[in-house]
């Protein structure tokens, strides 16, 4: 079996080339956030009420939705040169508008309808919940969040190679790329997730400082997922 890098060894390998670059990763992270934030904002802002507003917030949610996948696929492309020891620059971020972007958008689609799909317990015990709140439907609707969550990062996982490959594999069909993704995770699914709840302790640290650590947290993380993606594929 080949010798693959562990939990701790992707981290420390994150930090290594993290190092010098969390100027650019941060810089990155605050343009992404800022122009998604302020496309909240103003939709917020001159939202209606009444049968039209559902469907402006339909379209503006499917709008923001091919954004941060986009947005996702400059990311990937940002973290693939900071592991791979090359020049990196924020606008970098920018990356997925100027290329591949249709797969980019894709594939968030894609992800999201199967996140979503693991939130259907959590939303009918809701439903359940308002309508008789009682200690069965409170441990039900604890059940549905919790099943809501592990599937979020299950799926996660399974897309994790996804906006990499998409720059790796640039001829490649967005069909194609989703199906190489469980090929990839083969017998790395495991890890993946226990690299995942390594994080928890940085998650809550986030939330803590009210989202001042955000851009770091953000960052650590996805050197350490390229920092795994490239060791897959090196000794793959």
């Amino acid at each position: 079996m080949k010798d693959y890098l562990d939990s701790a060894a992707l981290k420390s390998a994150a930090r290594v080339h993290l190092f010098g670059s969390y100027g650019v990763t941060v810089r990155a992270y605050i343009w992404m956030n800022s122009i998604l934030f302020i496309m909240t904002w103003l939709f917020a802002s001159m939202s209606n009420s009444g049968a039209g507003s559902f469907i402006s917030v339909f379209i503006f949610f499917v709008i923001r939705l091919l954004i941060t996948g986009i947005f996702m696929s400059g990311v990937a492309y940002l973290y693939l040169n900071i592991i791979s020891k090359r020049p990196v620059y924020a606008g970098m971020v920018f990356y997925g508008f100027r290329h591949q972007t249709d797969k980019a958008a894709i594939v968030c689609i894609v992800q999201n309808i199967a996140e979503l799909t693991f939130c259907i317990p959590m939303l009918v015990f809701y439903m359940i919940f308002q309508a008789a709140a009682n200690p069965l439907t409170i441990i039900l609707l604890i059940g549905g969040c919790l099943v809501g969550l592990a599937g979020s990062v299950l799926v996660r996982v399974f897309f994790m190679p996804a906006y990499f490959l998409i720059h790796d594999f640039p001829d490649y069909a967005v069909l194609d790329i989703i199906k190489l993704c469980p090929e990839v995770m083969k017998n790395h699914f495991g890890r993946a997730v226990l690299l995942y709840i390594s994080f928890i302790p940085l998650f809550l640290l986030e939330i803590v400082s009210l989202g001042a650590a955000a851009p770091w947290v953000s960052s650590y993380l996805n050197a350490t997922m390229a920092a795994m993606y490239i060791d897959i594929m090196r000794k793959g």
